[in-house]
């Protein structure tokens, strides 16, 4: 078991591929369970306050209690039971000044995760303004989409059977929609490690500070082949896969 908020920080941003933080994957879920589940507990239980009050470990509490709840207890009401206690630490950072001074990108954008998963329409207008100032559009669109189910139905529908909420009609209709965009989605096309859209097109690239190999949207390819220690691998193609089928 993992004790240290860099472990997690490490985990998290270096060894995980970024498709892994939003797709459902039971053998992912398994290995955040086995390495962070005890202290992921910990933090849960209040034992482990001393890390909120450095940037650095209160980021490391803010994956554990935003993200890795959500893995370790998916489908379960647990799976949310984190999200004030993220909350609050994200308000803290957004205070202290602490995202102002954090230089990555996808730093920010987990430090302020927590907001986007709110069901309170305020928080999640918040969160579009300063994902606008610390984030990157892919994740402000998220954001905005949220912002349309909280206006519609006042509630993530997509949470009501972990958390035994009855669904309404309309929400039934969403959800019927939204499974089967899902599917076909996954079905028809890869998704981009960097921020998880789907395309027929896909770069295979490697920059500094980066072990693996990942695929990139051509959006987030032009952005990425500028940084430092970049290395270009090859093209994925939806219609070279297709070829293959037939």
């Amino acid at each position: 078991m993992e004790t240290r908020p860099n472990a997690v920080l490490r985990f998290w941003f270096q060894d995980c591929r970024p498709h892994q933080w939003f797709r459902e994957n039971a053998d992912f879920d398994a290995v955040v369970l086995d390495r962070f589940g005890k202290l992921t507990c910990s933090a849960l239980n209040g034992e482990l306050s001393h890390w909120e009050k450095h940037p650095t470990s209160a980021l490391a509490l803010v994956l554990m209690m935003d993200q890795f709840t959500r893995q370790i207890w998916r489908h379960e009401p647990k799976a949310f039971t984190g999200d004030p206690y993220a909350l609050r630490l994200t308000r803290q950072a957004i205070a202290e000044g602490w995202l102002d001074e954090e230089p990555e990108r996808v730093r920010r954008q987990f430090w302020l995760m927590p907001m986007l998963h709110s069901e309170e329409l305020g928080v999640i207008l918040d969160a579009i303004s300063f994902m606008e100032r610390w984030s990157d559009p892919a994740t402000v669109a998220v954001a905005d989409r949220n912002k349309t189910l909280i206006q519609r139905y006042g509630r993530y529908p997509q949470r009501n059977a972990a958390l035994g909420r009855a669904s309404t009609k309309e929400e039934l209709k969403f959800l019927k929609d939204w499974h089967s965009r899902g599917k076909h989605k996954r079905s028809q096309s890869h998704a981009c490690d960097q921020c998880s859209s789907h395309g027929p097109i896909h770069y295979r690239i490697k920059i500094a500070g980066q072990p693996n190999w990942q695929f990139a949207c051509p959006s987030c390819w032009n952005k990425l082949q500028h940084q430092p220690g970049y290395q270009y691998g090859g093209t994925r193609k939806e219609n070279r896969r297709e070829r293959k089928r037939r």
